[in-house]
């Protein structure tokens, strides 16, 4: 995958989904009492956003950071791969656990808002797993080949 796609897919997706976790938190609790929201399911709508929050602004650093990353070398780069799927793999549960709020009887624009938030969410895992398969399956010829291309188009071309 291009580097300037992947750094702009992974901070525009982080960033989306930072707003509407946000929104979504914030719409639960002061909208709890008028749409008759229970207790029990506006806690776990609270805590599945945060949990999202803080999901979403590691992704967004992480893409603020990659062009730095991108100048070492290759070493740092497969680290920089390894960790990020790590990270996306303790991602996964929560997936679940966000669209299983769509089984509990909430009203049908707080499931528009979950299958939204579940969307972006896929889609950002999406990305950040065709990249890591690009940094850490493909041949090492290949992969270097392709860094150093991203590395001559976007670095050096900066300097």
């Amino acid at each position: 995958m291009d580097f300037k796609d992947f750094r702009e897919g992974i901070i525009s997706l982080a960033l989306m989904i930072f707003l509407f976790s946000l929104t979504f938190m914030i719409a639960s609790i002061l909208m709890g009492p008028y749409i008759n929201l229970k207790t029990e399911d506006r806690d776990f709508i609270i805590i599945l956003n945060t949990i999202n929050l803080i999901f979403s602004l590691y992704y967004l650093t992480e893409g603020l950071r990659l062009e730095h990353i991108l100048r070492l070398d290759d070493k740092h780069i497969i680290k920089f791969g390894k960790r990020i799927a790590i990270i996306s793999l303790l991602y996964i549960p929560h997936l679940f656990l966000m669209g299983s709020l769509l089984f509990r009887q909430l009203p049908n624009l707080q499931n528009l808002i979950i299958l939204l938030i579940l969307l972006l969410e896929l889609c950002l895992f999406g990305v950040i797993m065709k990249e890591v398969y690009d940094l850490l399956f493909l041949e090492e010829s290949d992969r270097k080949l392709e860094l150093n291309k991203n590395r001559k188009m976007y670095v050096e071309q900066e300097k």
